[in-house]
């Protein structure tokens, strides 16, 4: 479900049919409450939950190219069918387009097993399954950006998940099969991908200690353009002409990522955030980057991101940030990396609203500059949303 249609218009529809949405379903419970019909009864005894979330930020960069835009635009739908089988359908706007995000349903199985079948972020690393508007920053970590994607993989598949039956650590198995993945939006990789996550959840005793680990493999990803999008054609040699037509395949993407948080007793808002995470990407280029780049079959890029945030109390954090990630294929342009410093700070008023104020300084080895940006964002829910992970 896609279609393309001009920023103005695509902004204004959407706010109308979030709007629409949420007025109406409080007038559908009501009329359902008057329902006296036989077996699963009326409207009202469906559990139907709906909300929306906006993301909008403005970007300042010390080179006057400013940014102002609305960065996601989501209606979330969910509801427990019953108490084996879940749903959830996400429809996003992102860059100018309407987009059937997620949409799948869940179910619990006896002996500790799950299944959950339709379009999903893959159970890969931490941040692939939290939406843009749930980053623990503003932006998301350049390791993410630049080695996998802008937006998530979102695969048309499904996953079976098993949780061990240990109570403290858990240990959690998650394998899943996939037609194909979502590189970007608007854009699917072929390739009959495959992704295994095992992860593991520690909490002591008392309460104030918590930790989340897990190890995620992802192969058979597919075909893709290497440079288009990414380089300028100077920056390729005798490559730049032919920038639009090279390709490559991906093998697999790896990853291992931590996080560590500490609440003092009674302290439920207060307290420290700690995470990690690193990816590594192995793919093999094609017979043109072979006879005019490398002989190697094989070339790897990698990178992490780290950060840490203090939060005061339920209304006031402070953050920081550090990145160290090559740039995707950078074989092909002398092992090109990114860097970045970011502090940031932000302010919850309630449960359903945030203000962030970010600072950036970033190294990009390709143009040899340093650059500054501040970014400021505001995001805001209507309704219900989705529970956020740990």
């Amino acid at each position: 479900m896609r279609f393309i249609c001009s920023r103005k218009i695509a902004t204004i529809a959407l706010f109308s049919l979030v709007i629409t949405i949420l007025g109406s379903s409080s007038l559908l419970a009501t009329v359902g409450g008057h329902s006296h019909g036989q077996g699963r009864g009326g409207l009202s005894d469906i559990p139907l939950n709906i909300g929306a979330a906006f993301d909008i930020t403005q970007e300042i960069r010390s080179e006057d190219d400013n940014e102002f835009e609305l960065r996601a635009l989501e209606l979330n739908i969910g509801a427990p069918v019953d108490p084996y089988f879940d749903a959830l359908a996400t429809i996003a706007w992102h860059e100018g387009e309407f987009e059937l995000e997620e949409a799948w349903v869940s179910a619990v199985l006896p002996y500790s097993f799950k299944v959950q079948f339709g379009r999903e972020f893959l159970p890969f690393g931490y941040l692939n399954r939290v939406h843009e508007h749930d980053f623990p920053q503003v932006d998301q970590p350049f390791v993410i950006e630049e080695l996998t994607t802008d937006h998530g993989f979102i695969g048309d598949g499904a996953h079976l998940e098993w949780m061990a039956p240990f109570f403290n650590p858990t240990l959690t198995v998650n394998v899943g099969l996939y037609d194909n993945v979502q590189h970007s939006v608007g854009r699917r990789i072929e390739g009959r991908p495959a992704v295994a996550r095992l992860q593991s959840y520690w909490e002591s005793k008392d309460g104030t200690h918590a930790m989340l680990g897990g190890l995620s493999y992802l192969t058979g990803i597919g075909n893709q353009d290497l440079l288009a999008g990414r380089l300028d054609a100077g920056d390729t040699g005798n490559m730049g002409a032919d920038r639009g037509r090279a390709q490559g395949y991906i093998q697999s993407v790896a990853g291992a990522d931590i996080k560590y948080r500490w609440r003092p007793a009674g302290r439920t808002y207060r307290g420290l955030t700690v995470g990690a995470e690193y990816l590594t990407v192995d793919y093999d280029p094609n017979e043109f980057f072979d006879a005019v780049t490398s002989d190697s079959p094989s070339i790897s890029d990698d990178g992490f991101y780290t950060y840490a945030q203090w939060d005061f109390d339920r209304f006031w954090g402070v953050g920081y940030r550090y990145d160290d990630s090559d740039v995707l294929f950078s074989e092909y342009t002398d092992d090109a990396r990114m860097t970045a410093h970011s502090v940031y700070a932000e302010w919850r008023a309630t449960e359903f609203s945030r203000l962030r104020l970010q600072y950036q300084r970033r190294d990009d080895e390709r143009s040899e500059d340093e650059e500054n940006l501040v970014m400021l964002q505001g995001t805001y829910f209507l309704g219900w949303h989705p529970p956020h992970r740990f």
